[in-house]
C-alpha cells in the first residue's frame, strides 16, 4: 500500500526538488550505466521519473503492464503537462523497424528495473526519441516510459547499455589475421591474431600443414585452391573454409594466398585471414529460415503466390499450380489466366490497388481449369509485402479451393432457410421476411399476411397414412407459390400450416381476391399414391395499410381470420366435397 509518505514524495513538487538538486539527465545516466550490477530499488527508480519529468515536463508518456499492454496512467506517478499516449500496446507505436531493438531493452528493464534505447515512432519516422522505461510496479503497479526526442550521441550510448557490463570490459577479439607457409603448406609463422582468433599458440601451430586446421569437409577446395596458386606467382583467388578452433569449434575464414616463392627475398607464400564467422553464422540463419519457410509454404494446405512491386512473380508454391492447374508463369496476370474473365478482371484491379496503395483485398473468384466443366470457387486474400523503409515492395495471395466448403455453405443456408418436405420458407425464415416488410421505419407501404390451414389434414394421415398426408402437402405447397403473385413469399409455420407473406397490397379487396384465389387453387382434385382426394383449405387475411405494427400482431390478425373462415366455410366445403 502507499502512504503519506509516498505520496509526498511522488508529487510534482518533490520532483522539481530532485531536480533542483541534481540533473534529471545525470540521474538517469546513474541508473542506465551498463557498470552497474543488480536490480535497482524501487526507490531509486521513482527518483529516476521524477527528475526525468522535472527536466521533461512535456514529454510523451505512457503506463504498461509487464506484458507490455497499455493501461490507464496512475495518477500517483505526477505527471506535469506530459501528455498521455493511447495505444493497445506499447509496441504499437513504434516504428516496425525498430521493434527488435525496443524488445531487448524491455527485456533489460524487467531484469534491472530501468532501461532505455533510441527508436523511432509511427507517427514521427523521421525524428529519433530516446525511450526511457522504468519498473514502478513495486509503488505504483505499472511499468512507466517517456519519449523525449533524441540527441546526438543517444544511440550509441544506449547501445553500450543495453549490451552490459561484460561488453564494456572484454577485449575486442580480431577478425584480421597473416600466416606465413612453405611451398608445401606446412606453416613457418602466425601472427597474434591467428592465436587469438583461434586459441591455438604459435608453437602449437607452426610446423604443421595448414590442411590440419581446415576442415574435413572443405580440404579438397582448399587443395585446389592451393595448387591453383602454386601455378601463378602473385595472388590467388579468395576461398571461403573453415579453421578448427583450439576447443574443437569452428571458425569461417576467408583465405587470400600470396605466392612468393619466386621471389628470393620472401621464398614464402603468405595468408591473409579475415574471420567471417558472423557473416557466414547470418548467411545460414537466412538459408535455414528460408527452407523452414519453404517446408511451410509447401505443407500448408493452400495456394501461395508473391510478386513484386511489377507484378512480377517471385514465389510460387505446388498447391497453387494445383488449385489453378496451371504451370509456373511470369506475371501474375498469366498465373491466374484461368480465372473467369470478370473475375480476373476484379482480381488484377485489386492487385494493382495493394501495390500503389497497399490496401488489402479478400476476394472470391471463379476459375476453371483445362478440362473442367463446371467452374469452382476460390478465396483469395491478398496482403502488401513492405521493404525496409515500409514502403510496398510487393505483395502475397493465399489461394484456397472453397468450391466444396461453398456448396456446403449453401446447403446449411438452404436448411435453415428452406421447410425440407414443402421446400417453402421455414418458420423462422418466412417470420423474417415478414418484420422485413411491416416493421421498417417509418412503414414503407401496405401488405398482407394470409394464413393457410388445410383442414381435415389429420383425417388424411389416420385414413391414408403419413406418406399420403406428407404427399398431399407436397402437392397444395408446389400449388400455393403458383396460387400467389411473383414478389409474394411461401412459408410453412409447421404441421399443416401455410404462411403468405404479400407486400404491396393496396386494399382488403385485393387482399380478399388473394385469398380466394388460394382457397380455389388448392381446392382442386389431388391425384395421390393412396387414392383420389379432394382437399380443402381455410384462408386468413390480416391486412396493414401502411401503419406501422409488428409481424407477430399481424400473424395472430391472420390466424383469428382463419378460424373465423373455418368456423364459417367448414360445413359447406364438407358438405362440396361429400357431394351433399
Amino acid at each position: 500500500m502507499r502512504g503519506e509518505s509516498t505520496e509526498s514524495r511522488r508529487s510534482p513538487e518533490a520532483g522539481a526538488d530532485a531536480s533542483a538538486a541534481t540533473d534529471g539527465e545525470g540521474i538517469a545516466d546513474a541508473l542506465f550505466a551498463p557498470a552497474r550490477l543488480g536490480r535497482l530499488d524501487g526507490e531509486s527508480v521513482s527518483a529516476g521519473v521524477q527528475a526525468l519529468l522535472a527536466r521533461h515536463p512535456d514529454a510523451r508518456v505512457m503506463a504498461m503492464r509487464a506484458d507490455g499492454v497499455c493501461v490507464p496512467m496512475p495518477a500517483v506517478v505526477g505527471l506535469r503537462e506530459n501528455p498521455v499516449l493511447q495505444a493497445r500496446s506499447g509496441l504499437d507505436i513504434i516504428a516496425p523497424r525498430d521493434r527488435l531493438r525496443v524488445l531487448a531493452t524491455w527485456d533489460a528493464l524487467l531484469a534491472r528495473g530501468a532501461a532505455r534505447c533510441v527508436a523511432h515512432l509511427v507517427d514521427a519516422p523521421e525524428q529519433p526519441v530516446t525511450m526511457y522505461f522504468f519498473d514502478l510496479r513495486e509503488s505504483d503497479g505499472v511499468l512507466f516510459a517517456a519519449y523525449v526526442p533524441s540527441q546526438q550521441d543517444d544511440a550509441q550510448r544506449c547501445a553500450r547499455e543495453l549490451a552490459g557490463p561484460a561488453a564494456e570490459s572484454k577485449p575486442a577479439t580480431p577478425r584480421f589475421a597473416k600466416v606465413v607457409k612453405d611451398q608445401l603448406s606446412v606453416i613457418t609463422d602466425v601472427d597474434e591474431a591467428l592465436t587469438q582468433i583461434l586459441g591455438w599458440s604459435a608453437a602449437e601451430m607452426i610446423g604443421r600443414r595448414s590442411i590440419e586446421f581446415i576442415h574435413p569437409d572443405d580440404h579438397a577446395l582448399a587443395i585446389d585452391n592451393w595448387m591453383e596458386m602454386l601455378s601463378a606467382p602473385g595472388l590467388a583467388r579468395r576461398v571461403r573454409l573453415r579453421h578448427r578452433r583450439r576447443d574443437g569449434a569452428w571458425v569461417w575464414f576467408e583465405v587470400t594466398n600470396h605466392n612468393f616463392l619466386d621471389d628470393p627475398t620472401r621464398t614464402s607464400v603468405f595468408c591473409e585471414l579475415v574471420d567471417i564467422s558472423e557473416e557466414m553464422a547470418a548467411a545460414e540463419e537466412v538459408r535455414a529460415r528460408k527452407e523452414l519457410l519453404d517446408r511451410i509454404a509447401e505443407a500448408i494446405p493452400m495456394g501461395l503466390l508473391q510478386v513484386d512491386a511489377a507484378g512480377g512473380v517471385v514465389y510460387t508454391n505446388d498447391r497453387l499450380h494445383e488449385i489453378l492447374g496451371v504451370g509456373p508463369a511470369a506475371s501474375a496476370e498469366e498465373q491466374f489466366a484461368c480465372l473467369l474473365e470478370d473475375d480476373r478482371g476484379r482480381l488484377m484491379a485489386a492487385l494493382e490497388d495493394l501495390l500503389a496503395h497497399g490496401r488489402a483485398a479478400d476476394l472470391e473468384v471463379r476459375l476453371c481449369a483445362s478440362g473442367e466443366r463446371k467452374p469452382r470457387l476460390c478465396a483469395i486474400n491478398v496482403r502488401a509485402l513492405s521493404d525496409g523503409e515500409g514502403a510496398t515492395a510487393g505483395a502475397i495471395a493465399c489461394i484456397a479451393d472453397i468450391t466444396e466448403s461453398a456448396r456446403m455453405r449453401e446447403e446449411l443456408t438452404r436448411r435453415a432457410t428452406f421447410d425440407e418436405l414443402t421446400e417453402c420458407y421455414n418458420r423462422a425464415a418466412i417470420t423474417r421476411l415478414l418484420e422485413s416488410v411491416v416493421e421498417e421505419d417509418p412503414p414503407v407501404g401496405c401488405c398482407a399476411a394470409l394464413f393457410v390451414d388445410v383442414d381435415r389434414f389429420k383425417g388424411v394421415n389416420d385414413e391414408l397414412g403419413h406418406a399420403a398426408g406428407d404427399e398431399l402437402l407436397r402437392v397444395l405447397a408446389g400449388r400455393l407459390r403458383h396460387a400467389v403473385r411473383g414478389g409474394d413469399h411461401v412459408g410453412r409455420l409447421g404441421g399443416d400450416e401455410f404462411l403468405v407473406v404479400c407486400p404491396q397490397v393496396d386494399s382488403e379487396e385485393l387482399a380478399a381476391t388473394l385469398a380466394e384465389r388460394v382457397r380455389r387453387t388448392l381446392g382442386e382434385p389431388v391425384s395421390l399414391a393412396a387414392g383420389p382426394l379432394v382437399p380443402s383449405v381455410s384462408v386468413g387475411v390480416a391486412w396493414s395499410a401502411g401503419e406501422a405494427t409488428s409481424a407477430s400482431e399481424l400473424i395472430a390478425r391472420a390466424d383469428s381470420s382463419m378460424y373465423d373462415d373455418k368456423h364459417e366455410h367448414g360445413h359447406e366445403r364438407a358438405a362440396a366435397r361429400n357431394g351433399g
